[in-house]
């Protein structure tokens, strides 16, 4: 019985190959679209579901007089023990800390192989079982235990070690001014999956610190903590036993920040929602957003939607030609479950077709968009992709072919007889609502296509405040001893002979990075108002070369002791500070919070704000001080060339030669700033290229499903066409009469999706620091070209239609 309404429905779609072309071509490309969308957001949504959902994250929220101050993903080092000795139903607490607040990029060195890393944390013995690490080598519980050892990834034992055991040798862990280290490889882990909020190289044991008393450190904030709790444990109950274990600990501390106003707390983070709803500061890596995500997958439903109406309004239509067949049918014997089977059977095969040819167009297109809208290598069509589209097919028949097959099967035979069905069919409102939700939906997604362009146009073309064209980066050296700033001295003066070198800087951090070192400071006649400010280290030569300006005051004259206590501020700092006139702001003292120790510092300069991140982040109030004279090692290093002139790989090369005489032990890594600082926007790109390529295809779908209508629609006027041309009706009167009920209907759809279009384009925007206002001209322009669009689609149907000859419209039927 199935077999035989499959070879009839399969010779329907043969017979009728208009209607076919025009149904599996819209289906298909929706199903690719579709598809494509969703296995990325899926992909996007895995993130660290590989790890027990019992692992939580502890981050801080500060607060003054019940304002949110600051929120961070860093923690001081004693809470984790305290929770792990304080609260029996924590199974487990551990540390992790970047080599960040201790060292810059450091260097990791095996017999000939130097390498810098970036990826080293250490960690408590007890994280590689929480997080569970697989070790290829080593054991997991002991790993960690003893001080100086390491685990690494299967990637740098390969990179070091070649294809030999790794266990028991030795890495030379060179940490810059903190001195070199011999570490010993405890085990060999698997690389980490690429969907996680955190990527290891290096896990060095946290006793490797070398600092004392951390359990007790109730200051110092640059830690991650992680616990994980009994199964089926609420984190409420957890989180509400903190505020009674921190009194426990330090409750006059406590205290006296309430009687200041002030409050802080610690709430517990789902390791599995981090990537996705996590945007606090010192964020492992960068992270995706649960909105972007959002927005995809709505995009996806109104693809599928869209193709669907087209499928239902083809059916709708073209019921005058299935008439017969069914009231013949109905005549004969069969009763309504037969024809709902094979109606249902004919959209079940229209799916199934476009279903294969989707699976084909995937796997062929999938790497080109890769490439195109840079897709991450994690997406694929695995069994993920198998089930979404089970789904979508099973679904799709039942949207597509069931309203339908229960319209048409409950007919008389004798109205489908006199082929009077057709003309209701097509003009019922239901067939109208659909047009136009696909419509509503083609012009919410246009609005989003314009507005998702505009804020990634004005995020590239803002003025920054700085240039950071033509700007190479080298990562300052991580293997030094005491000779080292007499080097960098010598290297500072050879720059300058360097063909295509204009200017040479140096500074521990550049545009592009969060700022991580930090401290309080305050106005000297008022140190009880503190404000937290980034600090940044630099040279003389720092502002020159980026091209800041300055509100007020100067740089520095140059490096010499004079000015070993005096800062620059920006423009934001002197705002906090209670200066709103720059200028009031030169020759004040401001006190430097060094370890409970108010440093004075005079404040020579306040510099025009300037965008040290991308514009989703605020500028923040940051104090430049001259790196000669602060001993930072957690700060960083880098060196910073402006290079100008055509053979820019010349002056590269010239520039890693005297690197590689100066500094012969350091490995020569460069970047380009403006390349560097354009990366933060990589996800907000991706984004962009998914949804403006998708939206086009959802819009051109719809417009389809818009001219395959219409054909049917005309092809049942044929007879009145005839007529209309005989008693002297233009070609013009024609088109507007075939057209006029369709633009009608779009325009509709435009007032319905303008408000919604401007809700959700707003939420986007709500990301972003700095965005573009939303214009009313936006919808507008959406709704024109909606109106284009759909008047262009059916106007050329129309147009073919209105140029019939009359005496072969007058014999049609």
């Amino acid at each position: 019985m199935v077999l035989t309404l499959l070879k009839l429905s399969l010779r329907k779609l043969w017979n009728e190959k208009s209607f076919s072309f025009l149904s599996i071509a819209g289906l298909s490309l929706a199903i690719v679209s579709a598809t494509t969308i969703l296995l990325y957001t899926f992909y996007e949504r895995s993130f660290d579901s590989f790890r027990s959902a019992d692992i939580y994250r502890v981050t801080y929220h500060g607060f003054e007089n019940n304002v949110e101050t600051g929120s961070s993903a860093q923690i001081n080092p004693a809470l984790a023990p305290a929770i792990k000795n304080d609260i029996p139903e924590v199974t487990s607490a551990v540390r992790l800390v970047h080599t960040g607040p201790f060292m810059a990029d450091p260097v990791m060195e095996y017999q000939e192989k130097k390498f810098r890393e970036s990826k080293i944390y250490f960690a408590d013995p007890e994280f590689l079982s929480m997080f569970s690490y697989n070790l290829i080598e080593g054991d997991a519980a002991t790993a960690l235990a003893n001080p100086d050892h390491a685990v690494i990834s299967q990637s740098a034992a390969t990179k070091y070690f070649g294809n030999g055991t790794a266990i028991g040798k030795t890495l030379v862990f060179h940490r810059g001014e903190r001195g070199s280290l011999p570490i010993t490889i405890s085990g060999v882990f698997e690389d980490i999956p690429l969907n996680s909020h955190l990527h290891t190289d290096f896990v060095l044991s946290f006793s490797s610190l070398g600092i004392t008393d951390l359990d007790n450190n109730w200051d110092w904030g640059n830690f991650y903590t992680y616990i994980q709790l009994q199964p089926g444990l609420k984190a409420e109950t957890i989180q509400a036993k903190i505020p009674e274990l921190l009194n426990k600990h330090i409750g006059k501390i406590i205290a006296d920040m309430h009687a200041n106003g002030y409050r802080a707390d610690f709430e517990l983070q789902p390791v599995q929602s981090i990537h996705l709803e996590s945007k606090l500061w010192g964020e492992l890596e960068v992270n995706g957003d649960a909105t972007t995500v959002t927005f995809l997958q709505i995009v996806a439903a109104f693809i599928l939607l869209i193709a669907w109406i087209n499928y239902i309004n083809f059916s709708i239509a073209r019921s005058t030609e299935n008439s017969r067949e069914i009231s013949i049918r109905k005549i004969n014997g069969a009763n309504r479950l037969q024809l709902l089977g094979q109606l249902l059977m004919d959209a079940a095969a229209m799916n199934l077709i476009a279903i294969i040819v989707s699976v084909a167009a995937i796997q062929a297109t999938l790497p080109i968009l890769k490439v195109m809208i840079d897709l991450p290598d994690a997406v694929s069509l695995g069994w993920q992709g198998a089930v979404v589209l089970f789904i979508i097919y099973l679904v799709g028949t039942l949207c597509s072919g069931l309203y339908p097959a229960l319209f048409i099967s409950r007919l008389s035979p004798v109205s489908l007889l006199k082929s009077k069905v057709s003309r209701s069919l097509a003009s019922v409102n239901l067939n109208k609502a659909l047009i136009v939700f696909q419509f509503t939906a083609s012009v919410v997604l246009i609005i989003g296509t314009i507005t998702v362009y505009q804020q990634l146009a004005f995020m590239r073309n803002q003025a920054l405040g700085m240039d950071i064209d033509q700007t190479l980066i080298v990562k300052g050296p991580s293997v030094k001893d005491s000779t080292y700033k007499a080097i960098r001295s010598s290297f500072a003066i050879e720059t300058k002979r360097l063909p295509g070198v204009v200017s040479f800087a140096i500074t521990s951090s550049i545009p592009g990075d969060e700022l991580h070192w930090g401290r309080s400071f305050a106005r000297q006649n008022a140190p009880e108002n503190s404000v937290g400010c980034a600090i940044v280290a630099i040279d003389e030569n720092f502002f020159t070369l980026l091209g800041a300006s300055f509100a007020a005051g100067k740089n520095y004259p140059d490096g010499t002791t004079a000015w070993q206590d005096a800062i620059i501020i920006n423009e934001t700092a002197a705002k906090s500070f209670g200066y709103y006139n720059p200028a009031e702001a030169i020759d004040q003292t401001i006190l430097w919070d060094e370890n409970d120790r108010p440093l004075p510092k005079k404040v020579i300069g306040v510099v025009k704000d300037f965008n040290q991140q991308s514009l989703r982040t605020k500028i923040e109030p940051i104090v430049f001080t001259l790196k000669e004279y602060v001993f930072a090692p957690w700060a960083g290093e880098f060196y910073a060339f402006k290079i100008q002139g055509q053979n820019i790989q010349s002056s590269i090369q010239s520039i890693q030669h005297l690197w590689a005489t100066l500094y012969p032990q350091n490995p020569f890594d460069y970047f380009f700033l403006d390349q560097h600082f354009n990366a933060q926007y990589k996800n907000d790109d991706r984004f962009g290229k998914v949804f403006v390529v998708f939206s086009g295809l959802a819009i051109f779908i719809a417009s389809l499903g818009l001219f395959g209508l219409t054909a049917y629609m005309t092809m049942l006027r044929t007879k009145e066409i005839g007529v209309r041309k005989v008693l002297g009706s233009s070609t013009f009167q024609l088109v507007y009469l075939l057209s006029a009920n369709y633009l009608k209907l779009v325009f509709m759809a435009f007032v319905i999706a303008c408000p919604i279009g401007i809700l959700l384009m707003n939420k986007w925007l709500a990301q972003f620091a700095y965005r573009i206002s939303f214009n009313a001209w936006i919808c507008i322009i959406a709704g024109l070209l909606a109106l284009t669009i759909a008047g262009l689609t059916v106007a050329i149907k129309s147009w073919h239609s209105a140029n019939i000859d009359p005496a072969k419209a007058l014999k049609y039927e």
